[in-house]
C-alpha cells in the first residue's frame, strides 16, 4: 500500500477512536488542549504525537533517513508547514532528501531552514501530520512556532545540549498547530478580566529593537550592557545570522503574569490547578503587585487551564519559575532575551576589549544556534561580561 493510500485508509478509523485516545493522552501527559474560549471560534487543531511510524515505513531504510524524508515530502505535496517562520512543503523536503548524498541530512536541514532541527523527531512529526491528514487538516497551514518546536523536541532543546537529557518527541503532550495569536493584534486586558491572551498586552515590552535597547540603556550606564549587546547583534548580522532581541527591560507585573500562565498551563488536574491559583494569589500579595487578573475562570478549572495555555502561547513562554518571576534580572535592566539563528559555518567575533575569536561551526553536529552553542557561550561569558542561563533558551544576564 502506498503512503497516500495508507493515509486515506486510516482516516476514518482514526476519526472514530481519536476522542478516546485524546482523552487518554490528556490524562497521561497532563496537558489540556484549549477550547474555543481560549483560541477562537472552534476547537484548537492539535496533533497527538507518538514515536511510531504509521505512514512512513519504519526503519531500517535502505537509503537512510533521506529515503524517509523523500517519501514524507512526496505525500505532503503542497501542504504547507510554517516551521518557526520557515515555509516547508513537500517539494522542499524532496529536494533536500535528493541532495543528502553531499552532506549529513540533519546538517542539510539545519542549513536550509536556518533552524536547529532534530532529524529523528522531525520525521516522527511529519509522520503524525501525514497520519492525521485525512481529518480536514490538509490544505490548512500547519503552524509550529519556535517555542512549540522546542517544547515538542522537533528542534533541539537546551536539555539536549546542557543536561544530556534528549527532549524526545511524543513525550510532551499534544501539539497545537493553529496560528499563534500575535500580541500586537490584541486589546489590553482590563482589571477584573479572566486570564487569557489579552493580558500579554497589559504590561507590554518595548516592541522595536531600538526602543528595547534604549530602554535597557536608560536603566544602567550606556556603556554597559546595551552597548555590548548592540555590538554583538551587529557582528552576528554582518555575517548573515538571523538575530532577534525578544526582550530587554520587563516589568515585574509582566514577569508575574508570564509565570502564572506557565504554571497553570501545566496543571495535570483540578487539585493541582487550584493549588497553583492559591500560590499565585499569595505571591501577588506578598510581592505587592497591583495586577487585577482573575486567575480562576468562572467556567471552571478546565477553562482556567485553557486560558493559561492560550496566555502562555501568546507570551511564547516555555520556561518560567517563581524565583525568576519574583526577582528577574529583566526588571533592573541586567538581562536580555536574545536569539541568533543560522550562524555561519565560520563565525568571527570581536570582544569589547579587542580580542578576536574565530569559531568553526562546520561540523554537521553543530546546532548553528547561539543559545545552543557551548563554545560560543563560554567565550561570550569570558569576554563580553555575559552569563547565559542555560535552562532558559534565550536568556542572557549581565555579569559585570
Amino acid at each position: 500500500m502506498t503512503g497516500a493510500a495508507l493515509v486515506n485508509g486510516r482516516a476514518g478509523l482514526w476519526a472514530s477512536f481519536r476522542g478516546a485516545v485524546f482523552g487518554l493522552a490528556l490524562a497521561l501527559f497532563g496537558v489540556w488542549v484549549p477550547l474555543s474560549a481560549a483560541w477562537g471560534s472552534g476547537p484548537a487543531r492539535v496533533l497527538m504525537p507518538d514515536r511510531s511510524y504509521d505512514v512512513i515505513p519504519p526503519p531500517p531504510w535502505s537509503g537512510g533517513p533521506a529515503e524517509a524524508l523523500q517519501m514524507a515530502g512526496q505525500i505532503l505535496g503542497t501542504w504547507r508547514i510554517e516551521l518557526a517562520g520557515v515555509g516547508v512543503d513537500g517539494p522542499r523536503l524532496v529536494r533536500l532528501a535528493s541532495a543528502a548524498n553531499t552532506a549529513s541530512l540533519e546538517a542539510a536541514l539545519r542549513e536550509d531552514f536556518g533552524r536547529p532541527v532534530d532529524l529523528e523527531d522531525f520525521l516522527f512529526f511529519l509522520d503524525d501530520l501525514l497520519r492525521d491528514g485525512g481529518e480536514g487538516l490538509r490544505g490548512e497551514i500547519v503552524w509550529i512556532t519556535s517555542s512549540r518546536a522546542r517544547s515538542a523536541g522537533i528542534f533541539l532543546h537546551p536539555d539536549d545540549i546542557f543536561e544530556d537529557k534528549p527532549r524526545l518527541y511524543g513525550a510532551h503532550g499534544p501539539i497545537v498547530i493553529d496560528p499563534p495569536r500575535p500580541q500586537r493584534n490584541l486589546a489590553p486586558a482590563r482589571d477584573g478580566d479572566s486570564l487569557g491572551s489579552a493580558w500579554a498586552m497589559r504590561y507590554p515590552n518595548p516592541v522595536k529593537e531600538p526602543e528595547a535597547l534604549s530602554a535597557l540603556a536608560r536603566t544602567r550606564d550606556e556603556s554597559a550592557l546595551a552597548q555590548r549587546i548592540r555590538s554583538l547583534i551587529g557582528q552576528l548580522r554582518e555575517q548573515g545570522a538571523e538575530v532577534y532581541l525578544n526582550s530587554t527591560v520587563r516589568s515585574p507585573e509582566r514577569g508575574y503574569l508570564m509565570w502564572g500562565a506557565f504554571l497553570l498551563s501545566r496543571a495535570a488536574n483540578e487539585e493541582e490547578l487550584l493549588a497553583g491559583v492559591t500560590r499565585l494569589e499569595r505571591a501577588r500579595e506578598e510581592w505587592g503587585l497591583d495586577v487585577q487578573i482573575r486567575w480562576l475562570h468562572p467556567e471552571g478549572w478546565q477553562a482556567t487551564r485553557d486560558g493559561a495555555l492560550a496566555m502562555a502561547e501568546t507570551y511564547e513562554v516555555v520556561f518560567a519559575t517563581e524565583k525568576g518571576a519574583r526577582a528577574s534580572d529583566h526588571y533592573t535592566g541586567k538581562a536580555v532575551d536574545l536569539v541568533a539563528l543560522a550562524l555561519p559555518t565560520r563565525l568571527e567575533l570581536r570582544a569589547p576589549e579587542g580580542e578576536i575569536r574565530i569559531f568553526d561551526l562546520s561540523d554537521p553536529a553543530e546546532a548553528r544556534d547561539l543559545s545552543l552553542s557551548p563554545q560560543i557561550i563560554e567565550w561570550l561569558e569570558a569576554n563580553f561580561g555575559l552569563q547565559k542561563m542555560r535552562s532558559d533558551y534565550p536568556h542572557w544576564s549581565d555579569a559585570r
